[in-house]
């Protein structure tokens, strides 16, 4: 289990405890959500982070990952290996689509503005599913509890191809 920034004071949070947040942290945080569908970087803080996170159903098979933003940067790319925790990270460490683009975000006026002139916003909060539950239960999975896709569901049997003449 990851170590918490507040480590004196019990944290009532499950979402603080599983993904190093402080849950007392109210100070203005960038938020990616990827594959939500939300079309810019939310502004939050930790707080309200850690409040959405533990009244998400989905929280079991959510991630939380920190990426450096570069001062001066307007644009932030989003990899595969900026999705996975620590741990997944060692163990896909010589996997090739690590490096992967994965989406390119741009930051808001004012988040560049105060990260130019105050440094502020030094690291962007990405939220994402995984297929494997939380790191404290991921160990415990197996592929048998994975979904399998077979051939025959995957690809049409008796669709006929466009340029095929029907009439014979």
């Amino acid at each position: 289990m990851a170590d918490t920034w507040n480590s004196t004071s019990s944290s009532s949070s499950k979402a603080s405890s599983l993904f190093s947040l402080d849950e007392d942290n109210t100070s203005n945080i960038l938020v990616y959500k990827y594959r939500s569908g939300c079309k810019s970087l939310d502004v939050s803080s930790q707080h309200d982070l850690c409040k959405a996170l533990d009244s998400d159903p989905n929280l079991p098979f959510l991630r939380v990952t920190k990426k450096k933003i570069p001062r001066g940067n307007s644009r932030l790319e989003i990899r595969t290996e900026d999705l996975l925790m620590p741990e997944d990270l060692k163990r896909y460490s010589e996997k090739p689509t690590l490096k992967s683009s994965l989406a390119n975000v741009g930051l808001p006026s004012t988040a560049y503005w105060k990260r130019l002139l105050f440094n502020a916003y030094p690291e962007l909060y990405i939220v994402s599913k995984s297929v494997t539950p939380s790191p404290e239960s991921s160990q415990n999975t197996s592929p048998e509890s994975s979904q399998h896709v077979s051939p025959s569901t995957t690809f049409p049997v008796d669709t006929p191809h466009g340029m095929t003449d029907l009439s014979q």
